[in-house]
């Protein structure tokens, strides 16, 4: 049985790293892009946002501009990550761009109506400040909000002029649920079940595929792949992972708690806060395991138990869902 509870005032739980992006024809996301104009590259400085916090939704992105590329023009548009990905077009959100030197706002750059913003590729590398000023309804809850270059020969002295519209930051702010005072949460049972070896998970009884088996690392803690543990929770429960392979962290959203691992680094973050884990995020053959005991000790009244007869592990917690 799911149990309510109401919630006092929360504050937006921030969560910031570094992320790479691509180009059209870079699909490996490396963090390159290629024109006709040479190559150059892109890094962001990404946040996760409650849509409720009262807070300006503000994302950071630096480009490497090579020497053939300045004086050019770069289109760039806020779109929906989910829409753009599925249909390859979204509508473009409102939202402000400056130009930042030194921790200090050099340029502003207006949009026009369909709030597309040009900015004059005028130096070697340009740090951009992104602000989405779009509605934060209901339909926005889970969602990314990305920006895209727009391509096409319509743009004046267009750096792609030759190319189609492209992802170039995924997710630069990601809009989630935190409750307010008008709101009330749910506790959503949840059992997990894994065995050392096994490729297939249970769930509140429900079996899933692992795309890695569990194992015990070095150091004897279970490490269970992390997409897997994430994206397999109820339905109910808010929940994103979004890797960095460039600084090999991943930030994670689960129910109304972010978290921020790096591989091989026991210091981690949970809401913004340090804490110590027992044993670090490690990668295995190209995947990426959690620390089991010490992510299920993160949860709210979350117990594991170890049965040596038959190496499983068995995690119970109450995971949060928000109420409309």
């Amino acid at each position: 049985m799911m149990k309510k509870r109401c919630m006092a005032l929360t504050l937006a739980a921030v969560m910031a790293f570094s992320v790479t992006a691509f180009g059209a024809s870079n699909p490996a996301q490396n963090g390159k892009w290629e024109s006709a104009y040479g190559s150059g590259t892109v890094s962001a400085y990404k946040k996760m946002y409650s849509i409720y916090a009262r807070s300006v939704l503000i994302g950071y992105t630096t480009f490497t501009v090579p020497k053939e590329a300045q004086g050019k023009n770069l289109y760039l548009a806020m779109v929906d990550t989910e829409q753009w990905k599925e249909k390859g077009t979204s509508e473009y959100f409102k939202g402000e761009v400056e130009e930042w030197e030194d921790f200090q706002a050099k340029q502003i750059y207006e949009k026009d109506q369909q709030n597309v913003f040009k900015v004059p590729l005028t130096e070697d590398s340009i740090t951009l400040e992104v602000t989405y000023l779009d509605e934060r309804g209901e339909e926005r809850l889970g969602k990314g909000v990305s920006l895209v270059a727009l391509g096409g020969d319509a743009y004046e002295n267009n750096l792609f002029a030759d190319q189609k519209d492209q992802l170039f930051v995924e997710d630069l702010i990601y809009l989630y649920l935190s409750p307010d005072l008008k709101h009330e949460v749910e506790e959503v049972p949840c059992t997990i079940d894994v065995t050392i070896g096994a490729d297939t998970m249970q769930l509140n009884g429900k079996s899933y595929p692992l795309d890695a088996p569990v194992y015990i690392n070095d150091a004897g803690y279970t490490m269970l792949p992390m997409r897997a543990l994430i994206e397999n929770l109820p339905e109910e429960v808010q929940k994103k992972v979004l890797w960095d392979g460039q600084s090999k962290t991943a930030s994670i959203l689960c129910g109304m708690t972010t978290y921020r691992l790096t591989a091989g680094e026991k210091e981690a973050q949970r809401n913004g806060d340090k804490v110590i884990l027992n044993t670090p995020l490690e990668i295995k053959d190209g995947r990426v395991f959690l620390p089991l005991r010490d992510m299920v000790m993160f949860w709210d009244s979350g117990k594991i138990n170890w049965d040596a007869s038959t190496k499983t592990v068995h995690i119970s917690a109450d995971m949060v869902h928000i109420l409309e």
